[in-house]
């Protein structure tokens, strides 16, 4: 299970450093916020599996699913009331 989880983080993390890195000035935000809905859910799903260090997805998964939703509330109710 700790591979799966070190993967997550270590695509998470190229996936952050491609858009906010090398693709800032190329990709709006909209474009950008967009590619949170990905790199987020798996930052969190790796970061909890290998934090919790459990043999079941369950507990990774769920997380990462807050996260989404989290995400959304935020991008999409939050966030252009502001």
């Amino acid at each position: 299970m700790k591979t799966i989880y070190k993967l997550a983080l270590i695509a998470s993390i190229a996936i952050l450093l491609v858009v906010y890195g090398l693709f800032f000035n190329r990709l709006s935000e909209t474009e950008m916020i967009r590619w949170s809905y990905v790199w987020v859910p798996g930052l969190l799903f790796g970061a909890v599996g290998l934090k919790a260090g459990q043999t079941s997805l369950r507990l990774p998964i769920v997380v990462a699913l807050v996260g989404i939703v989290a995400l959304f509330l935020f991008f999409e109710v939050i966030f252009p009331a502001l």
